[in-house]
């Protein structure tokens, strides 16, 4: 019994002992030394906190960098110069007003063309708006179909050749051509319309019989008369002027007339075919 006893206190003292141990070991304890160690790391988790905390920042930094952009793009979409340049652009009347000036830029009436060289003679020309004319009635010797007023040399070389309706179609030099009676409507349009064209487009010469041309364009036309094939005879040198157009009507022929003492230009279509008159030609 007294063993059993002395057993037991020995059993008491050992797990006394051991208790003793696991209480002395709180004071040393790895554990609260190791929360020691991870409150002492706080600088390094500050630190990385710190870390955070820049590279935080530096997103903001990255995201405030986008102002930039964005006040670049402000900058790019201010770039109310392009579409302001696109407004001076398009009010760049350069192109409306190169349209204007395609319409104005039309040599005035009257404006003298290049010489025209042909069959060993040179002719003036004339720009009338659009139109360019001979300035001169033509004087081309042909086989047949064609007179000198009175059958004078002379006449021919101040008054041009006179000639019929089937030789005048074909006498104009290459590049050039016998102007219906639109062509001529339009020459007198572009002088301020027939009841005074006359005036304006004939030779301001003593060659007229009443000399009343103001010749204001350089077209001097001139009284050259007609030639009829009733009698071989010739008539009104000096006092009249007659042109063919190409114009038909009917077995006759639409031509212009011009008189000394007239303001006018006459369109008239009763001429015979075999009847010889001036000639001007026109450019194609």
């Amino acid at each position: 019994m007294k063993t059993k006893i002395l057993n037991l206190f020995a059993l008491t003292a050992v797990f006394s002992l051991l208790g003793c141990g696991t209480e002395v070991n709180p004071v040393v304890d790895p554990s609260s030394s190791s929360d020691a160690d991870y409150s002492s790391e706080s600088p390094s988790s500050s630190s990385s906190f710190t870390e955070v905390v820049v590279s935080s920042s530096s997103e903001v930094a990255s995201s405030s960098s986008l102002v930039p952009s964005s006040s670049s793009v402000v900058v790019s979409s201010s770039v109310v110069p392009s579409s302001s340049s696109i407004a001076e652009s398009s009010s760049i009347a350069p192109s409306s007003s190169v349209a204007v000036s395609s319409s104005s830029s039309l040599p005035i009436p009257g404006t003298p063309g290049a010489d025209l060289v042909y069959g060993g003679q040179t002719y003036k020309t004339v720009i009338m708006g659009t139109q360019t004319w001979m300035a001169e009635n033509l004087n081309f010797s042909t086989a047949t179909g064609s007179w000198c007023y009175g059958e004078l040399a002379t006449n021919c070389t101040t008054y041009g050749r006179l000639y019929n309706y089937a030789t005048a179609l074909t006498v104009c030099p290459s590049g050039w051509h016998l102007p219906d009676t639109t062509a001529w409507h339009t020459l007198e349009a572009t002088v301020g319309g027939s009841a005074t064209a006359g005036t304006k487009l004939k030779a301001n010469s003593a060659l007229w019989r009443t000399n009343t041309g103001t010749d204001n364009f350089g077209f001097s036309a001139l009284p050259g008369g007609y030639y009829t094939y009733l009698g071989s005879n010739f008539y009104n040198i000096g006092g009249f002027g007659y042109w063919w157009t190409a114009t038909p009507r009917g077995s006759f022929i639409y031509y212009r007339f011009m008189e000394f003492d007239g303001a006018y230009v006459a369109d008239l279509y009763d001429m015979s075919q075999a009847t010889g008159l001036s000639v001007r030609c026109l450019k194609d």
